[in-house]
């Protein structure tokens, strides 16, 4: 841009297409000042100055003397995440010879929620009859309309099948017959439950604005036992892992991806690996890549959202870098529009474990000025979303003694406290739905929660504008005494007076970004496209670098959706590349 023409300036002067972009917080960086049209997507406005996006950088020129080995191969997986490892056995069942290339030391993996709809597995639970378009109707809603129905049918209709090969994978996998269901020693260190089984007596899905639904499933205490299963089984046949290996080219040909050259991190030098049927990229996510975060999700940086990511290359530095991006996009795909970050709030006064003292249950929030300031029975992307604009961007939940038998008329929702329970079943007492009072004065205890005999106490502990809040607390009693929210329409079965001693609150601050999904324009068979949206052939997307499957903000009717795209479109990618589809 000129210099003197801040960037408000030059949005409020463009055209009405990338002024629509901006609202959705896909403008970062420096856009080209010529006229931006309609349809623009942001990858195609390029820096002026260098000619290419500002985070892209020039693609490496590899010479001959640079390569200390080439190989030849059926299939390349660039990737060894969930969806890399599901594409590597995939392909390799499949007869073909594979060679797959991850960065770090081993196998990627994290956490374990999946939606599973329907299918053999859920019928244990009496769960197979989940209506499909009712589900896909609602994820579209959710991602505004921006992702591609026909990948989200496709996963839904044929993604059980796909779980249970998952799994099967590891015969000794203990099923739990119910979320709380008691694990045997010997299965301690891998079981899978249901998640909400069986349902809050008062919820029904069906009737809420916001329905979770019961599709979920979780591998305790994550999934890696079960990935590396996977791995393993792949590893038995024509597969050779290429661990420690930076892909950082594509090989294209006459139009065609038949290729990558990867730097090995012990000795410098390069592979040329050369693929005979495809290449597949599951490269995950960019949220590590700030100058990529900026550019597409502004908003983010500008809000100082901290990124939470474990998983480290060889080379010490987190592996979601955005490097599928810059592959595909040096070797000319498309990259969708409307990114997704993945910030959904679990509550306040989080433990060590993430899960905050009565996670996002909706009890009463004030702001710093001791306002209410929205309906709090939301999930927890929306309630990041309006924390955002709070000032301070803070808030306080509030609950009184009543907790216990409150707990039963909240949503089974993503991270909401709504099971009072005092047990604590052997090898499976924790999960974060289910509250106890021991976990509530632990929190007590450890500063996380504060607890008074007063309202004019506790408001006294807390960074909020007294007297305020104590007007705020008296109109909300009057609201819940009359079973109505005149002021910001809560459903009245949630509406709690706070006139019990004690009295409790907790803080929420902002929460961190666990993933930004983004990835390069696809479909249902996992195929990628160049700017004029002509399949690029050879070249196959899966995981988080698969686009149009997750738009706009992450989407929480579906626990688990993210990972169990991955897997499903993993599987497929492997398939289809092995026979050129």
């Amino acid at each position: 841009m000129k210099k003197g023409i801040s960037r408000r300036e030059f949005l409020k002067g463009s055209a009405a297409g990338a002024v629509s972009l901006a609202a959705m917080g896909l403008l970062g960086g420096c856009a080209q000042e010529k006229e931006a049209q309609p349809d623009v997507n942001p990858s195609q406005l390029e820096n002026t100055e260098t000619g290419e996006l500002p985070w892209l950088g020039k693609a490496p020129e590899i010479v001959e003397s640079e390569i200390e080995k080439t190989i030849e191969v059926d299939v390349i997986v660039v990737g060894a995440g969930l969806a890399g490892v599901a594409a590597t056995r995939s392909a390799a069942e499949e007869g073909a010879s594979v060679a797959v290339f991850e960065k770090a030391a081993g196998a990627q993996c994290r956490s374990g929620e999946f939606a599973v709809i329907n299918g053999s597995l859920e019928a244990r639970w009496g769960r197979d009859n989940m209506d499909v378009e009712e589900i896909v109707d609602h994820h579209m809603e959710e991602c505004g309309y921006k992702c591609k129905r026909s990948i989200m049918d496709r996963w839904a209709k044929e993604g059980a099948d796909v779980f249970n090969w998952f799994i099967e994978a590891k015969p000794d996998l203990y099923i739990c017959d119910t979320t709380r269901s008691e694990v045997p020693d010997e299965f301690a260190s891998s079981y899978l439950i249901p998640i909400f089984h069986p349902l809050p007596e008062h919820y029904d899905y069906h009737k809420e604005k916001f329905p979770v639904y019961p599709t979920s499933v979780e591998l305790k205490p994550d999934q890696k036992p079960v990935v590396d299963a996977n791995m393993e089984k792949a590893l038995a046949l024509n597969v050779t892992p290429f661990f420690g290996h930076f892909v950082e080219k594509l090989i294209m040909e006459d139009g065609r991806c038949i290729g990558v050259f990867a730097r090995n991190a012990e000795s410098g030098k390069y592979v040329k690996a050369v693929a005979a049927k495809g290449v597949i990229l599951s490269t995950g996510d960019y949220a590590s890549n700030k100058d990529i975060l900026k550019y597409y999700c502004p908003d983010v940086v500008e809000n100082n959202i901290m990124e939470m990511w474990m998983n480290m290359d060889v080379e010490g530095k987190p592996t979601n870098q955005g490097d599928g991006l810059k592959l595909g996009k040096w070797a000319g795909a498309r990259i969708q529009q409307a990114h997704a970050p993945m910030i959904h709030h679990m509550g306040g006064g989080a433990g060590a474990d993430g899960v905050g003292v009565m996670g996002i249950a909706g009890f009463l929030q004030l702001n710093r000025a001791g306002k209410r300031f929205m309906n709090e029975d939301i999930p927890g992307q929306q309630l990041e979303n309006q924390l955002e604009l709070q000032p301070g961007q803070y808030a306080y939940q509030f609950f009184d003694a009543g907790w216990r038998d409150q707990l039963q008329y909240m949503p089974a929702g993503h991270g909401v406290a709504c099971y009072y329970d005092e047990s604590a079943p052997k090898n499976n007492e924790t999960y974060r739905n289910y509250k106890n009072q021991a976990q509530l004065d632990q929190a007590v205890a450890e500063g996380r929660c504060f607890k008074a005999d007063t309202l004019e106490e506790l408001l006294s502990m807390l960074e909020i504008d007294q007297d305020e809040a104590l007007k705020s607390i008296e109109r909300y009693n009057e609201l819940a005494k009359q079973g109505k929210d005149e002021d910001f329409g809560k459903p009245s079965q949630r509406l709690f007076a706070l006139d019990q001693a004690p009295f409790y609150a907790d803080r929420f601050d902002l929460a961190p970004m666990l993933v930004c999904i983004g990835g390069l324009e696809s479909d249902e068979e996992c195929h990628t496209y160049d700017e004029d949206r002509n399949i690029i052939p050879g070249l196959y997307v899966a995981g988080n670098i698969q686009g149009n499957r997750l738009t706009v903000q992450y989407p929480i009717s579906l626990k688990g959706v993210s990972h169990s795209l991955a897997l499903f479109y993993g599987y497929v990618a492997g398939k289809n590349a092995v026979h050129q589809i």
